[in-house]
């Protein structure tokens, strides 16, 4: 090698220096991680999913139809498909903020514009569309499937006020937000309302907002309050009503019995039973009863269980029941009935300040009713209702009764019973028929015809004679009547004032008035001068 090719440079192989991380690839795992955030948010943020179960799918679309709790949207409806049953499920995905409010005991139902009797709801709907609506459960389980409500719930959710539970044979015209009343206003409304499990009866729920939660307490009685109470018995008609909201839709009542003030509220989901009418609400439970059984030869086609039974018109118990029994001695069917009376109830019609018996055993009671029967006193059925027929009972002192005991020692002690009312009555009219049956009565109304034609020919004999009378004798009569009225006008010129004999009369009557006074005058003068008899008159006297 020469000299020239060794100071030439030669290229030396030598590493390329690269940076560590090229920045091609920043943005691409910065996609990642936001995408992975981004899932991984999504995921942690969802809330379950639910299906709903309803009877049809008005109003719902999947994908616009969204779910509230509370006015706040919390999901959407992704899927409507159909149950085997023929119902609709609807497919939801709530947040997950939402999904600690979905327990097994919560209510899902559809929102739209609804008119009732309790008024107009889901007016806003008109314009957005309807949505899915639920509320939060008890239960500290979650749930995932759901039965839809055909109509919403009251809104109770955060509401002040106490749930109580009613048990009741019939619920009548009653539904899930029907009122509860107090003095005719709006305290709560029912929740709900479910069969009991036997079938023998119904339970519901009933919520009572705060303002009125104090007056309910444990002696308080709820009843029905739905429509018009009419009732028509043996005490007459009576006509109840409530609200018009209860008579349209129905609804319930509370109120405390007059001698239970002062007691103390009753605590949520305290049970009571739910009354027929308020009659029998607020009746007194008599616990002081006394069972008799009567027996009545009367129909008791009328009489009906609960019939009153009254002394001498004082309502003291009412008719248990009744039927019919076999006499085996005598061969005939009796017809038994049983009664309740309340000695407590009697103890009530005191008037105050009236001499009442004092604490008395069960033996001093049976001698106050034998001293009772003993003066008179029977049960009789008598009509309380003209219009109905209804039949109660009354036991009233009866004159003449016949002399009866009660046998205290039977089962139900038996009281001595007489006829009377209107049956009597109509039993008297049947024998006064019976006796009008038996009379010959058309023997009598032949004879009273024969009667009758010798009737008609008297009378036709008698206006012959008067005819004859009239053609003979009536016209002497007649001339007689002339010269009579012909004498006395003859007699009424002679006694007239200005006849002769009239004059001549009075001329006459004054002569002798005159002789009178003479003879008056003489009898005086001799009273006084007697021996004028024998001497004359005295010359000095002429």
């Amino acid at each position: 090698m020469s000299d020239r090719e060794a100071e030439v440079p030669h290229a030396q192989p030598g590493h390329a220096h690269r940076p560590p991380f090229a920045l091609v690839w920043v943005i691409p795992i910065v996609a990642a991680v936001l995408g992975g955030w981004i899932a991984v948010h999504s995921w942690l943020s969802k809330g379950p999913t639910v299906t709903i179960s309803f009877r049809n799918a008005e109003g719902i679309d999947p994908g616009k139809t969204i779910i509230r709790y509370k006015n706040v949207n919390v999901g959407t409806v992704t899927h409507v498909s159909f149950a085997r049953d023929g119902s609709v499920l609807v497919s939801a995905s709530l947040s997950h903020d939402a999904g600690e409010f979905v327990r097994e005991d919560s209510q899902f139902w559809v929102v739209s514009p609804r008119v009732s009797a309790a008024g107009i709801s889901g007016l806003s709907t008109l314009f957005s569309g309807a949505y899915v609506a639920f509320s939060a459960g008890r239960s500290e389980r979650a749930g995932h499937e759901f039965k839809g409500l055909e109509v919403p719930p009251p809104d109770t959710e955060g509401r002040a006020g106490r749930e109580f539970i009613l048990h009741t044979s019939d619920a009548g015209s009653l539904q899930v937000g029907s009122p509860v009343l107090f003095h005719r206003v709006r305290a709560g409304e029912v929740t709900a309302l479910q069969i009991d499990p036997d079938g023998s009866g119904m339970t519901l729920k009933v919520f009572v907002d705060s303002a009125y939660e104090q007056f309910v307490t444990a002696a308080v009685r709820f009843w029905h309050a739905s429509g018009v109470d009419l009732t028509l018995d043996a005490e007459g008609l009576k006509v109840e009503t409530q609200s018009a909201v209860a008579v349209i839709e129905g609804g319930l009542a509370f109120e405390a019995p007059p001698n239970s003030a002062g007691a103390a509220p009753a605590p949520p989901d305290t049970e009571f039973a739910l009354f027929k009418d308020r009659s029998s609400a607020m009746s007194h439970p008599y616990t002081q009863i006394q069972s008799f059984r009567m027996y009545f030869t009367e129909s008791l086609r009328g009489l009906s269980p609960g019939a009153p039974v009254d002394l001498h018109g004082i309502l003291i118990g009412e008719v248990s029941g009744f039927g019919f029994e076999y006499d085996e001695s005598a061969g005939i069917f009796r017809f038994p009935v049983d009664v309740d009376i309340y000695t407590d109830m009697l103890e009530e019609h005191y008037i105050a300040g009236a001499h009442r018996p004092k604490a008395m055993t069960q033996a001093d009671q049976h001698e106050i009713v034998d001293r009772l029967v003993a003066a008179g006193m029977r049960a009789r059925l008598k009509t309380g209702n003209l219009v109905t027929g209804q039949l109660y009972v009354d036991l009233d002192f009866v004159r003449n009764a016949t002399p009866a005991r009660i046998n205290w020692n039977a089962a139900r002690p038996e009281m001595p019973s007489a006829g009377g009312g209107l049956s009597a009555l109509a039993d008297k009219l049947g024998d006064i028929a019976t006796k009008l049956d038996k009379m010959p009565l058309e023997k009598i109304s032949g004879e009273l015809l024969k009667t009758l034609q010798s009737l008609q020919t008297a009378l036709n004999g008698t206006s012959t004679l008067m005819g004859h009378l009239n053609q003979d004798v009536a016209p002497e009569a007649a001339a007689a009547l002339s010269s009579t009225r012909e004498a006395m006008k003859s007699l009424g010129s002679t006694l007239s004032e200005a006849s002769p004999l009239q004059s001549d009369l009075r001329d006459t009557l004054r002569q002798l008035s005159r002789s009178a006074r003479t003879l008056a005058d003489l009898s005086d003068y001799l009273e006084q001068h007697p021996e004028s008899l024998l001497r004359g008159k005295p010359k000095d006297s002429q």
